[in-house]
């Protein structure tokens, strides 16, 4: 199989996406952690997002745990957003290969 060019805007744009669904679901775990996720319809979407929080930090926090504390915390959750932008533009070129 031949993998397409690597597209940097596609990697950016999937980049910045992933960067604002980790917010998103670093600040839904927060309010259930604190317990102020609300009633209804709103505090159903606030634990879906403290749900989605546990992929978003994968790997960085899984596999180096005892180290994401701190400045380091954020550092990991960058990383993760730069490797899921890598995979979701290689996902995104093969598909264009396909077709």
């Amino acid at each position: 199989m031949r993998f397409g060019k690597f597209n940097i805007r596609t990697f950016i744009m999937a980049t910045i996406n992933c960067l604002g669904l980790t917010f998103i679901a670093l600040v839904g775990t927060a309010a259930v952690d604190e317990g102020t996720e609300g009633n209804g319809f709103l505090g159903m979407i606030a634990l879906l997002f403290s749900k989605v929080f546990n992929v978003v930090r994968f790997p960085s926090h899984t596999l180096f745990f005892d180290w994401m504390n701190g400045s380091l915390f954020f550092v990991g959750l960058f990383i993760n957003c730069i490797l899921y932008g890598f995979a979701i533009e290689r996902l995104i070129s093969i598909s264009k290969i396909t077709e």
